[in-house]
């Protein structure tokens, strides 16, 4: 079992900004923050090292969702654990699925409060991107 990526999780919940301002959870999964603007880019710090990752607001037919995709080298391991973020959204969402896809992991997290959103972790399998026009 692995933590690592639970960890990287709970480093972009911890210091995200968006345009220098830290973005709190209550206000990350909330329906208004998404439909502010389309896309969104963060910066966080994970293991002393500078980081990007985007957001995009996307309007499904089973609801909305909030697409959070970051990019990390997602290790070898039987099962991925994600305590610290199962913690994190106890009080907001309901549910939490890991599937694997494509070289990526997708993390996601079903609500049935209207006011807020679904979410997607979307972290594919490669080196941070330093530039935030190439993802």
């Amino acid at each position: 079992m692995s933590t690592v990526l639970d960890l990287f999780i709970q480093d972009f919940v911890t210091t995200n900004k968006l345009l220098n301002q830290f973005v709190p959870w209550s206000s990350l999964v909330s329906r208004r923050f998404a439909e502010e603007s389309a896309v969104k880019v963060f910066s966080f710090v994970s293991d002393n090292l500078p980081q990007k990752a985007v957001g995009r607001h996307l309007m499904l037919p089973d609801g909305d969702w909030f697409r959070i995709e970051l990019t990390r080298s997602i290790p070898e391991a039987d099962e991925h654990r994600f305590d610290c973020l199962r913690m994190t959204h106890r009080d907001t969402h309901t549910a939490t699925t890991v599937e694997k896809e494509d070289g990526a992991l997708l993390i996601l997290l079903t609500t049935r409060n209207r006011g807020l959103m679904n979410l997607v972790f979307v972290i594919r399998d490669a080196t941070p991107l330093k530039n935030p026009f190439l993802v």
